[in-house]
């Protein structure tokens, strides 16, 4: 691969937000190392696929763009990496086309690896940095993800993710601290604090034997929260997916009383049926569920709270879901992800007994969708005349043309301004909302 100077890369993500912080990680190393990035699928050189592999579909989306890649241009050498590489290369080597599998710990070495070793099958399985040292911007995003932690402490029956991310691994305040300050310098008003099991961070640094050479005792992401409290600038932050455990009195306090932290969390349910939660292994009840979020409410004025559910888990009866819809009911998200079960090699739950007919797991999906909706729009509406601050996307809403944007508390806000206001955040009071759509006006314009 000589004069690579001219080799055009094109990079294509799938999967959670630590993914889209890999990619952009991927492909700043990318344009260091001489490559450059093509805008158009045909006309690239090297073709990056950062794969995810939470659910069968995720594994045939990935198998389905290698296939477009080489479509595209057979000629080109295909990378595939991400956590489908993890435990599944043999069957991405089996389809033929692709020129490097690179592990999660290799991602950062995918521009030295197309260029020293051009003809080799895969890149070779690795231990290297987890963590690029910072990106300096985040491409396609008015927001920028900054992954504090990888790896998980957590044992659910139905997750692949421990298998295939490893344990616990936090990163270093220091190099936290140097990529947020770069990334706000850059103009990012929105900081999205991500990992595979966020608030985790810091909980390996606990250990007396490396408490002390890490500056930490007892860490915890307030320890994160805190230290990014010295960064100069406008900008706030955002707490991406925390799991109900995590969530502590302490850290309930913490958020009330800074400004800069956005009123909203991100805390998965799975389900609304103790039996299920069981099966899962899901170490809380419904009920522990419900008096975590009353609490968090309470603690934290126009807190948005959104979650994740899990539907069509093996065992899974008629009972068990209408336990979960009236739940949903009853806790009122601002905001629920509805998942399908998917059986995932090597999970507890890959072998359970009682199967629910995938056609059943589509109905009751459909059933769901209605009273997460309405939650949504009760939620939208609870704001109705009053004035929140959106940061401004760097596109407009396309149906209407006007500006669009989110709150700190994740309404989805659109309304007329100027270009100019793109990537800032504005005062905008609500005016209108129906269950599609939640309208405003500049305030004091």
């Amino acid at each position: 691969m000589e004069n690579n100077e001219k080799l055009r890369f094109y990079l294509h993500t799938l999967g959670c937000k630590v993914n889209q912080y890999e990619s952009q990680a991927i492909r700043e190393s990318m344009l260091d190392a001489g490559f450059e990035e093509s805008s158009s699928r045909e006309s690239a050189d090297v073709y990056v696929l950062n794969t995810c592999t939470v659910t069968e579909n995720a594994d045939r989306e990935s198998r389905y763009m290698i296939g477009v890649f080489g479509r595209a241009n057979p000629q080109a050498k295909i990378v595939v990496t991400g956590c489908y590489a993890e435990k599944d290369a043999q069957e991405i080597a089996s389809l033929g086309g692709v020129s490097h599998i690179v592990k999660n710990a290799d991602k950062n070495r995918i521009a030295d690896l197309l260029k020293n070793s051009p003809t080799a099958r895969r890149g070779p399985a690795g231990s290297g940095p987890v963590f690029r040292a910072a990106i300096t911007g985040f491409k396609g995003h008015t927001k920028a993800f900054v992954k504090v932690q990888d790896g998980c402490e957590n044992s659910c029956s139905y997750c692949k993710v421990p298998i295939v991310r490893g344990p616990l691994k936090s990163r270093p305040l220091d190099e936290i601290i140097g990529e947020v300050r770069g990334l706000v310098n850059n103009g990012f008003k929105e900081i999205v604090l991500t990992g595979i099991c966020l608030g985790a961070w810091g909980r390996e640094y606990c250990l007396p034997e490396t408490a002390a050479g890490f500056g930490l005792s007892n860490a915890s992401l307030i320890d994160v929260l805190s230290a990014l409290d010295d960064v100069a600038g406008d900008f706030r932050i955002r707490l991406s997916s925390i799991e109900p455990k995590y969530v502590t009195d302490r850290m309930l306090d913490y958020i009330n009383g800074n400004k800069r932290i956005c009123r909203h969390l991100h805390i998965p349910l799975q389900s609304g049926d103790d039996e299920i939660l069981r099966r899962m292994n899901r170490p809380y009840t419904s009920g522990a569920y419900m008096s975590l979020i009353r609490k968090a409410r309470a603690a934290i004025g126009g807190l948005a709270v959104t979650t994740d559910v899990l539907i069509g888990f093996p065992g899974e009866s008629e009972a068990n879901f209408n336990n979960t819809i009236n739940f949903i009911r009853e806790l009122s998200p601002a905001r629920t992800h509805i998942f399908t079960f998917s059986r995932r090699p090597g999970t507890a739950a890959y072998d359970m007994a009682g199967a629910v007919d995938p056609n059943t797991a589509k109905g009751r999906h459909r059933r769901l969708d209605g009273p997460a909706l309405n939650a949504s729009y009760l939620f939208s509406r609870s704001f109705l005349g009053k004035t929140l601050n959106v940061l401004v996307e760097s596109a407009r809403e396309g149906e209407s043309g006007f500006l669009t944007g989110y709150t700190d508390n994740y309404i989805k806000v659109i309304f007329p301004g100027p270009d100019e206001l793109m990537g800032r955040i504005v005062p905008v009071r609500i005016t209108r909302t129906d269950p599609a759509t939640t309208m405003g006006e500049r305030a004091g314009a």
